[in-house]
């Protein structure tokens, strides 16, 4: 699941090169359109190069849903505070594109599609199957850990974690369909509802308010009980709230081949 995550600055390697440039090229082309002599292209590098790190585009394409949970681990653990509540809505902040230190939402939606459009190669290619099974498991775990995490420190009720996990992360890949394959954004009506959720079936009542619970400058004061927290949330949202979203996922051009 790609969500906000982001692809920018220097590529520390030529493998990490050459997940820049896979980026790049799936936004401007597609998976159809995607060929080594692109990803060479793009890369400014031979396809020689390529063919000495991956085995081929698929092994390429498979190695970059990989490292898309290699760098969403690298934007949360920034974003971290070791404090359950916030490290909820941070981690589901990020992967939605919501998350206050990345607004652009275009970019957001296109980090979507891409990983969208992988993720429909599983339907009838074992290895890709496969392959994002583990990587949502793999988010599932860390959102499980935090549930935990809150479940322990009183913060959350006594709920089954990865059960919980489970149901918000299907959710949020639910919201990646509908903010790439629809000419709005419905995104405010579903983190909405994720967020009376989580108030309501997640937080505990024992928790007091605390100073310092908030994304942003303002607080959503839907439930404003004496003892009970509030349910946060990030200002200067980049949603279109249900009007027209354009969406370029890529660039028009010819199919790409070897």
């Amino acid at each position: 699941m790609a969500g906000d995550v982001a692809f920018g600055g220097e590529a520390a390697d030529t493998r990490e090169k050459i997940m820049h440039a896979t980026y790049a090229a799936l936004r401007k082309h597609g998976y159809a359109g995607i060929s080594i002599s692109r990803l060479a292209a793009e890369a400014d590098l031979s396809k020689s190069s390529f063919y000495h790190h991956f085995d081929g585009k698929d092994d390429i394409l498979l190695s970059f849903a990989e490292y898309t949970i290699e760098e969403f681990n690298r934007g949360f653990d920034t974003e971290s505070t070791g404090d359950p509540i916030e490290d909820l809505y941070a981690f589901l902040n990020i992967l939605v594109g919501v998350h206050p230190t990345e607004r652009d939402s275009r970019d957001a939606v296109e980090r979507m599609g891409i990983w969208l459009e992988l993720r429909s190669q599983a339907i009838h290619d074992s290895a890709f199957r496969e392959q994002f099974t583990e990587t949502t498991d793999r988010y599932i775990e860390q959102l499980t850990g935090i549930i935990e995490a809150g479940v322990e420190q009183g913060a959350f009720r006594d709920v089954d974690a990865e059960q919980t996990a489970i149901f918000l992360l299907t959710t949020v890949e639910g919201v990646f369909v509908t903010a790439t394959t629809r000419t709005d954004d419905l995104r405010p009506v579903i983190w909405e509802a994720m967020e009376a959720y989580i108030d309501s079936h997640l937080i505990s009542d024992s928790v007091r308010p605390v100073e310092g619970y908030q994304f942003g400058d303002t607080a959503n004061s839907r439930d404003s009980r004496p003892g009970r927290w509030t349910a946060r949330r990030p200002t200067g949202q980049p949603y279109a709230s249900r009007d027209t979203l354009e969406k370029n996922l890529r660039e028009p051009g010819d199919d790409g081949t070897e």
